[in-house]
């Protein structure tokens, strides 16, 4: 694990290093979550298109709804839903994906110590039988549970997430519990224009992938934004590499 973690600070110093120009919040279109929430009584809400490619061919998102609540200024309750587009041998079907159920609490919040903590458990679970059973959704059910932290090296902001996934077991599939551990550096490109770089790991009995991805935020206005991202992860075919994933979509703010 430790070998696991450096190898992700050992990137994001690589990128500090080169003075990429990146912004500091988690979440979409990045796969790292960050400590923010959306403030009391205010909704965050992500509706993007979202594709992986992987050996078994591509699962597309063809609308992913992140809806976020603030209750009160430090919690954030979450529902994510997509409909998926699934493409097996050539053949494709459709249906309700998995969805996640979330709630994140920020319990560190220190300026004069310059950083913010945050936990973000998650639950995956299939309100759609029948997308099971034509291959949209994953069967079973699915808990995170990470931790997310962020601070500030001089004018570059960090972010960090690190947890561990569990799944439950079925009988005729393969699959497995996982470490992850994501680190984005962030930093405004305009007032209106951020890119982000993240670099994220994956780790399970059989194997580890390692995701380099590219994001911008670009703000049209307070309330509505543009978000996108690419990247590709390099690994273990097992654990479902991606050898292409992109994220385009929009941001509101209510």
């Amino acid at each position: 694990m430790t070998t696991f973690l450096a190898r992700n600070a050992i990137f994001a110093l690589s990128l500090l290093s080169m003075s990429i120009c990146a912004w500091g919040q988690g979440g979409p279109p990045m796969v790292t979550d960050d400590p923010d929430t959306p403030g009391d009584g205010k909704w965050e809400i992500n509706l993007g298109n979202i594709g992986s490619r992987s050996f078994d061919g591509w699962t597309i998102a063809a609308l992913d709804a992140d809806i976020n609540y603030g209750w009160g200024d430090r919690l954030q309750l979450k529902i994510d839903t997509p409909w998926n587009l699934v493409e097996n041998s050539g053949d494709w079907t459709n249906g309700l994906g998995t969805s996640l159920l979330g709630v994140k609490w920020r319990f560190f919040d220190d300026d004069k110590v310059g950083w913010t903590i945050s936990t973000y458990p998650q639950m995956g679970v299939n309100l759609d039988s029948a997308s099971i059973a034509r291959g949209a959704a994953n069967p079973g059910k699915s808990v995170l549970l990470p931790l997310e932290a962020a601070t500030h090296w001089g004018p570059l902001d960090l972010d960090f997430e690190v947890g561990r996934s569990l799944v439950e077991r079925q009988p005729d599939l393969q699959v497995y519990d996982e470490w992850i551990a994501g680190i984005i550096v962030a930093h405004s490109f305009t007032p209106e224009l951020q890119c982000m770089f993240e670099t994220r790991e994956r780790k399970s009995e059989v194997g580890n992938t390692t995701l380099l991805n590219l994001g911008s935020h670009w703000e049209l206005n307070k309330s509505l934004s543009l978000l996108s991202a690419v990247g590709r992860e390099f690994g273990s075919d097992r654990m479902g590499r991606a050898d292409l994933q992109y994220y385009l979509g929009v941001q509101i703010l209510r």
